[in-house]
C-alpha cells in the first residue's frame, strides 16, 4: 500500500486509477527476488528424514487440536452452487532474547482473497483504539495511583512498540502492578455469521471423507471478516460486565 500511495503522490494519479496502481505495485513485488533459504517449513515437514519435521508436525497437530476444541468447523458435503475456499499452513519460529528457537508455530489460514463480497462476507470493518486514548488511560493510572491490568490478546492486533514502551516505563516509574493475560488462537472465538465452506487442511484430511469440506462456524484466520467477528464477540462479552465503549475511538 505504501508503494501505491507513493506512486499516486509522485505521478498525481486520479482516484480512478487507484486499482491499476495497486495491480502494478503487486506485479512489481511478485517479481522482486527474495532471499534464498535452504528449505521452507512446509518442505521440512514433508521431508520425513529431516530432524525438524516432527517439530513442525507437532505444531500442526497443536493447531488442529485448537480447531477441534473450539468447534471451528463441521465436515459436510459441498452444496450445489457453493464454492469452497482454500487454506494453507503458515509456519513461524518463536525465538528468545538470545535468538534461540523457543517454539515452532504452525497456523492454519484460510485463503480469504478468494472470498466473494456479499456471499462469503458482508462487512469487514473492525475499530481499533487511538494512541491518544491510551495516553489518557496511562495518565489517569499514574495520577491516581491505580492498579493497571493489561490484557494482551495474542495474534489479534499488532501493537506499536512505542505504546508498549510507554506502558512499561510508567509501570516501572510508579511501581504499579501489571497483570497480563494471553489468549491463544483469538480469532477462533468469533462466531461466523455467513455460510463459508473451506477445503480440508493438507495432511489432515478426514479418513474416508476426503470429498467432504469444512463448513466454518468460527472466524478462522485469513477470512476477511475475522477481525470484525472477534471484535463483535469481545464487545458483547465486555459490555456484559458494564464496560462502556469509548466513543472517541
Amino acid at each position: 500500500m505504501d508503494m501505491v500511495r507513493s506512486m499516486r503522490r509522485n505521478s498525481k494519479l486520479p482516484e480512478s486509477l487507484w486499482s491499476k496502481a495497486l495491480k502494478t505495485a503487486m506485479y512489481i513485488l511478485n517479481r522482486v527476488p527474495t532471499k534464498v533459504v535452504p528449505k521452507t517449513p512446509f518442505e521440512l515437514w514433508k521431508s520425513i528424514s529431516c530432524k525438524e519435521s516432527n517439530l513442525w508436525y507437532d505444531a500442526m497437530k497443536d493447531e488442529m487440536n485448537s480447531m477441534a476444541s473450539n468447534g471451528v468447523w463441521n465436515l459436510v458435503e459441498l452444496p450445489d452452487g457453493a464454492k469452497a475456499i482454500g487454506c494453507k499452513w503458515v509456519f513461524k519460529t518463536k525465538k528468545d532474547s538470545l535468538g534461540n528457537i523457543e517454539r515452532y508455530k504452525a497456523r492454519l489460514v484460510a485463503k480469504g482473497f478468494t472470498q466473494n463480497e456479499g456471499i462469503d462476507y458482508k462487512e469487514t470493518f473492525s475499530p481499533v483504539s487511538k494512541k491518544d486514548s491510551l495516553r489518557v488511560i496511562m495518565t489517569l493510572v499514574a495520577h491516581f495511583d491505580l492498579e493497571l491490568q493489561q490484557m494482551d490478546v495474542k495474534t489479534t492486533f499488532v501493537s506499536k512498540k512505542d505504546s508498549l514502551r510507554v506502558i512499561m516505563t510508567l509501570v516501572a516509574h510508579f511501581d504499579l502492578e501489571l497483570q497480563q493475560m494471553d489468549v491463544k488462537t483469538t480469532f477462533l472465538n468469533g462466531n461466523l455469521e455467513e455460510e463459508v465452506y473451506m477445503k480440508q487442511p493438507e495432511g489432515f484430511s478426514s479418513s474416508g471423507g476426503e470429498h467432504l469440506v469444512c463448513k466454518l462456524k468460527k472466524s478462522i484466520y485469513g477470512l476477511k471478516q475475522a477481525s470484525r467477528q472477534w471484535y463483535l464477540k469481545f464487545h458483547n462479552v465486555i459490555s456484559s460486565f458494564s464496560f462502556v465503549e469509548n466513543i472517541m475511538d
